[in-house]
């Protein structure tokens, strides 16, 4: 409670006012038979009776302002005439008499002093020096405070990437499999397939029970059993962990370097739209990105390319026999495949010369069949046993033998010809064992690619 400064003075003043009429009823006074006063105690104005002189003379003053002295008085004169009556049973508690409870009630005033001026310190916010070890922790506070609007601007920032992380995965979940799991139109085993659930697949979860799960993945909507999934922060490990991840090139020339340093030797460049697979066990320095290339790791900055992973989706049941068509087609060609033959630089750029004589302008498909005729030769043992012996026999090649392949050798091979000499070199062969080929408009009946026919 809050009091007027002035009524505060006043109530301290009658605090001293009390104990000193007390001190001259103990021992201010002497009495003889007859009950008048012969002597008395004149209190000095130094030392703790001092104070209470001057309380008295503080009191007269404030009290006089608010017109109550009269009361006052009368209530010191009415607590004289007790002190009086009650002096022998009190003087006991004072062994030194008057001397002593003078010491006892100047200290109560100076307790009382203080006590006020805690109070109206409060009232002003002012602390004392009582309070000042208690109010240290509050400037501690207020100056942590001072910081908090940039901490909690720091805070603002970094919580929703927080959250995006570990949101993210939250309503996910992928086929912990090894190959596929199968998805059904209705929570049942026997229900109609719906499609497929490759590993490395990702799909939300649109309900789930104890035994089957609904997701929506792709162009597919359908149960999987919840014994072969993954969900929230186990599937986002295993999205790592089986997941290619794939940089996404930002800009036209972007330089891939042999080493994560800008004066390393340039491999190669890319383009925007490009996408780069990263080398997840390569170390790199903060700022690069390390990246697949046909012959080696590569380097390029983080800065022009965006890293992600390459997440599958599920494929509905039309897609599934597409692709496993795809699949069949490629077996096929595989264990079609003859043997790789050895071959130099030179035997390469050869090939690669005539193939760009003869099908250069056509398809790539075309570019291996020319390919894979010279290198049926080779293999058959009707021919002679090396490229350049096949691809310079007389009567056989005409741009070989007017000189068209030595000015493409000499002017550079163009590089999707080489691609295609590598491969028919590899064992690649698209035209059924063909020994030749002639033009699609001559009418001669075998495989036609490109712009030619191979028998």
């Amino acid at each position: 409670m809050k009091l007027n400064k002035k009524v505060v003075e006043s109530m301290t003043v009658t605090s001293a006012m009390l104990v000193m009429t007390t001190i001259t009823a103990l021992g201010g006074s002497t009495e003889d038979s007859t009950g008048k006063i012969t002597e008395s105690v004149a209190l000095s104005k130094n030392g703790k009776a001092g104070i209470i002189y001057e309380l008295h003379n503080m009191e007269t003053r404030a009290l006089s302002e608010q017109d109550i002295v009269a009361s006052i008085e009368k209530m010191r004169r009415d607590i004289v005439s007790k002190s009086a009556n009650e002096a022998s049973s009190e003087t006991t508690e004072f062994e030194n008499g008057a001397a002593g409870f003078e010491d006892f009630a100047a200290e109560a005033v100076l307790q009382n002093i203080q006590a006020n001026e805690s109070e109206e310190a409060a009232a002003a916010d002012v602390p004392t020096e009582e309070t000042v070890a208690e109010e240290a922790p509050v400037e501690v506070l207020a100056k942590e405070e001072e910081k908090q609007p940039e901490q909690q601007e720091q805070q603002q920032q970094e919580q929703p990437k927080q959250q995006e992380e570990n949101g993210e995965w939250s309503n996910l979940v992928m086929a912990n499999v090894e190959e596929d799991m199968n998805i059904r139109t209705a929570p049942d085993e026997t229900a109609e397939l719906a499609g497929k659930f490759y590993r490395g697949d990702v799909a939300q979860i649109i309900s789930t029970d104890a035994e089957w799960t609904q997701i929506s993945s792709g162009n597919v909507t359908g149960y999987v059993k919840n014994d072969y999934l993954v969900s929230g922060e186990a599937a986002n490990q295993l999205a790592n962990e089986v997941c290619s991840v794939y940089a996404t090139v930002n800009t036209d020339g972007l330089r891939l370097r042999s080493e994560p340093h800008e004066e390393a030797e340039v491999v190669t460049t890319a383009n925007t739209g490009d996408k780069l697979k990263v080398d997840k066990e390569a170390q790199v320095q903060d700022g690069w990105v390390a990246v697949h290339t046909s012959d080696a790791t590569a380097y390029v900055s983080a800065d022009y390319v965006g890293v992600a992973l390459n997440l599958g989706t599920a494929l509905n049941s039309e897609e599934v026999a597409a692709k496993e068509a795809r699949e069949a087609e490629a077996n096929a060609e595989e264990s079609g495949k003859k043997p790789a033959a050895n071959a130099n630089s030179d035997e390469v750029t050869l090939l690669g010369a005539l193939i760009q004589c003869e099908a250069g302008g056509g398809s790539y498909e075309g570019m291996v069949a020319v390919g894979s005729v010279v290198m049926n030769r080779v293999r058959s043992g009707a021919y002679p046993g090396s490229i350049s012996g096949v691809i310079y026999q007389a009567g056989q090649f005409p741009p070989a033998l007017s000189g068209s392949v030595a000015n493409v050798i000499a002017n550079g091979v163009r590089s999707s010809c080489l691609q295609a000499a590598r491969a028919a070199i590899g064992g690649t062969d698209n035209t059924n064992g063909a020994l030749s080929f002639r033009s699609a408009s001559s009418g001669y009946a075998g495989t036609v690619i490109g712009a030619n026919v191979f028998f």
